[in-house]
C-alpha cells in the first residue's frame, strides 16, 4: 500500500502524538508499505516555532509545509501546502492526525474529490482540558458544532488510542461510535529488551540527588505540574528532588519560580535524547503523570518498561495505559494531598515499588508496537477491500 501520514508537525519536533505518527510511519513501512508523511515546518506550537527540519527522517520520506497563525486566542495552525501534497501524491490510505488541525480538513479534500479511504486518529482533548482563556475555549465549542463533527463523520474510519478517548468523543462531539475502532498506542519493545542503564543519566547529571520523583512530557498547562510541585512540598523530604524533561510550552519559569517558593528541589532538563530518557526513567523512584487530561498516556507504558513504579490521575486513558494497583497508584486530578500521600507511599515502601515496576514491566509487553501496527495494517485492508471505486 501508498500510506500518506499527515500531522501538525513530526521529529524531531517533539511531542506525543509525533511520537505515534512516527511509529505508524516506520512500524509500516517495515511491514513493506511505501508511507510518507505530510506536516509543517512547527517545532513547537506554543510557543509558535518554525524551524528547518529534514526532509526525511530514518528512511521516511516528510514533505513540510510553511505553517501560520493568527494571532492572539484565534490561534490555528494554518498549511495551505499541505492540499496541493494530498491531492498531487498517489495513495491507496490517507491517515491524518489530531482533532482540530489543518491536516483534517486536507485529508477531507483528498477524500471528497479522489475517494481514497481517509481515517483520522484524534488524539482527542475535550475543549475544557485546552489551554487558552474563556474566548478560546468558545471558539473551540464553535469549532466542534460547525466544523469538527462534520469533518470527522466523513472519515471512513476513526480509530481512538483509549476507550474514554471514543466515549469522548461521543459524548463531546455526539460522533456515532459505530464508525470507531480502539486501536491503542503502544511502544517499541525491541528499545526495552534489555532494561536502560541507570549510570548513562548518573553520569550526566551528578548533581541530582539518589533518590528522585520524575515527570516526563510537555510542559503544558493541562500536566499538573503546579499540583505536583506542591504535593513534593508536603512530602516534605527535602533529599528527594524533583525531575522534570520535556519541551517546555512556555511554562519553565513560571514553575521554577515555584519550586523556588515551596523549597523544593527541582532540575528541569528540557528534551533530552532517546538514551538519556531511557535511562531516566530506570533510574527515577517513581514517574509522576499528573494531568488534567491525557488521550492515553505512552510515557507510563516507557516507565513500566523500565520497571519503574508510577503514579497518574483518574483522567480520560490513564487508568488505560496502566495496570492501577498493580504497577501503580491512581489518583483524582488536582487532589494535591492525595497525590503527595501517594509519593510518600512509594518513597517509604521500596519493596512495595520494586514489585510495582516489575508487574509493570510485564505489563508494557502487552503494547508492542509490533502488534499494534498489524491491528492497523489489517483495518486498512478492510478500507481497500469495501472503498468505492473513485469518482470521476
Amino acid at each position: 500500500m501508498k500510506i500518506l501520514q499527515g500531522c501538525v508537525r513530526y521529529p524531531p519536533a517533539p511531542g506525543g502524538a509525533e511520537t505515534v505518527v512516527k511509529a505508524y510511519s516506520e512500524g509500516l513501512r517495515d511491514l513493506g508499505h511505501d508511507v510518507e508523511v505530510i506536516t509543517t515546518d512547527l517545532y513547537t506550537e506554543t510557543p509558535f516555532v518554525k524551524k528547518e527540519m529534514p526532509s526525511e527522517v530514518n528512511g521516511i520520506n516528510v514533505t513540510r509545509h510553511k505553517a501560520y497563525t493568527v494571532s492572539g486566542e484565534a490561534h490555528y495552525v494554518l498549511a495551505p501546502g499541505m492540499v496541493q501534497s494530498f491531492l498531487s501524491k498517489k495513495a491507496d490510505i490517507i491517515h491524518t492526525h489530531s482533532y482540530g488541525y489543518f491536516q483534517n480538513h486536507a485529508g477531507w479534500i483528498r477524500e471528497r474529490f479522489q475517494s481514497t479511504p481517509w481515517v483520522i486518529t484524534p488524539h482527542f482533548h475535550p475543549s475544557w482540558s485546552m489551554w487558552g482563556g474563556a474566548k478560546r475555549k468558545t471558539l473551540r465549542e464553535f469549532y466542534d458544532t460547525v466544523i469538527g463533527k462534520g469533518t470527522m463523520e466523513s472519515a471512513d474510519l476513526i480509530t481512538c488510542v483509549s476507550k474514554h478517548e471514543r466515549d469522548m468523543l461521543v459524548s463531546e462531539i455526539g460522533i456515532s461510535e459505530d464508525n470507531i475502532k480502539i486501536i491503542y498506542n503502544g511502544i517499541n519493545w525491541n528499545d526495552w529488551q534489555i532494561l536502560p542503564d541507570k549510570n548513562i543519566f548518573r553520569k550526566q547529571y551528578p548533581d541530582i540527588s539518589d533518590k528522585f520523583v520524575l515527570f516526563a512530557g510537555r510542559l503544558a498547562t493541562n500536566k499538573g505540574l503546579s499540583d505536583l510541585i506542591s504535593a513534593m512540598d508536603l512530602v516534605n523530604q527535602k533529599s528527594i528532588d524533583l525531575v522534570i524533561t520535556g519541551a517546555d510550552m512556555g511554562l519553565g519559569k513560571q514553575l521554577e519560580k515555584e519550586a523556588s517558593e515551596k523549597g523544593v528541589r527541582m532540575h528541569r532538563l528540557g528534551h533530552i535524547d532517546d538514551e538519556t530518557y531511557r535511562s531516566v526513567l530506570a533510574a527515577a523512584e517513581m514517574l509522576v503523570l499528573p494531568s488534567e487530561y491525557e488521550a492515553f498516556g505512552i510515557v507510563l507504558l516507557e516507565a513500566a518498561a523500565a520497571e519503574t513504579a508510577v503514579i497518574g490521575t483518574n483522567v480520560g486513558g490513564i487508568p488505560e495505559a496502566m495496570s492501577p494497583g498493580n504497577n501503580g497508584l491512581i489518583v483524582e486530578y488536582n487532589d494535591v494531598d492525595n497525590l503527595s500521600k501517594s509519593i510518600a507511599t512509594l518513597l517509604d515502601d521500596a519493596k512495595m515499588c520494586k514489585e510495582m515496576g516489575k508487574a509493570g514491566r510485564v505489563w508494557a509487553k502487552n503494547f508492542s508496537w509490533d502488534s499494534i501496527l498489524k491491528e492497523l495494517e489489517q483495518e486498512y485492508s478492510c478500507l481497500l477491500y469495501t472503498s468505492p471505486s473513485p469518482r470521476d
